[in-house]
């Protein structure tokens, strides 16, 4: 078994603990309140914009061009795609950019962007991708796996903003991450690899955080 799926699996009881999370349940089933989801939506703006510093610090501590690549590709991704959508949602709903500069992050998401500042900080490539990869990959496993168990999920005034995290480009993104990392990891000693997946775990519990953060 590779070491990536290995981490994922390792992790796995924590995504499905995010699948049936009532954020979620409440969302597909359609009863999910226009300004909770707006919230999530700002939390999640404040925290992109912490993610995109830590790729930036993943830039700075290449030393490949294909690690730049990595990193440049994720940032692209965050800036981009992710950014357009967000921001569209907000606009509709009266929030300014500015607005939500000024929003100060829910515990949570103070948590889990220090974090992983924390291991930008400390550690080298290996240690950012670990740290950042259960976002990208385990969005694409809850709503991947939404969209297939209740497909009217896509009728849904949210679904332009969660489409972005399903589909075969978004699984293809996910893939060529995984087998990125994977040979980035390959030839490194065990006691690190240990570490390795031990922050893949720790961001992916700051997931299901996030999460509940909602309900605060």
């Amino acid at each position: 078994m590779s070491f990536i799926r290995k981490t994922v699996e390792n992790s796995m009881d924590i995504w499905d603990a995010c699948l049936r999370h009532p954020f979620l349940a409440e969302l597909h089933t359609g009863r999910l309140p226009e300004e909770k989801f707006t919230s999530y939506i700002v939390q999640d703006s404040i925290y992109l914009r912490e993610y995109a510093r830590v790729f930036g610090i993943g830039i700075q501590k290449s030393e490949t061009y294909r690690d730049i690549r990595a990193f440049y590709s994720q940032l692209g991704f965050v800036t981009d795609h992710e950014s357009a959508s967000r921001v569209r949602w907000l606009a509709e709903h009266g929030i300014t950019e500015e607005q939500v500069e000024r929003t100060p992050a829910k515990p949570a998401c103070r948590d889990y962007t220090r974090y992983m500042l924390g291991e930008a900080a400390i550690g080298g490539v290996p240690e950012i991708m670990m740290a950042t990869l259960p976002c990208t990959m385990s969005y694409f496993y809850i709503f991947d796996k939404l969209l297939a168990n209740y497909p009217d999920v896509c009728k849904l005034p949210y679904w332009y903003v969660i489409r972005e995290y399903t589909g075969e480009g978004y699984r293809a993104v996910c893939a060529r991450l995984g087998a990125y990392t994977e040979a980035l990891c390959r030839d490194l000693p065990d006691a690190r690899k240990e570490r390795l997946s031990d922050i893949f775990r720790t961001s992916s519990a700051h997931e299901l955080a996030f999460w509940d953060m909602a309900y605060e």
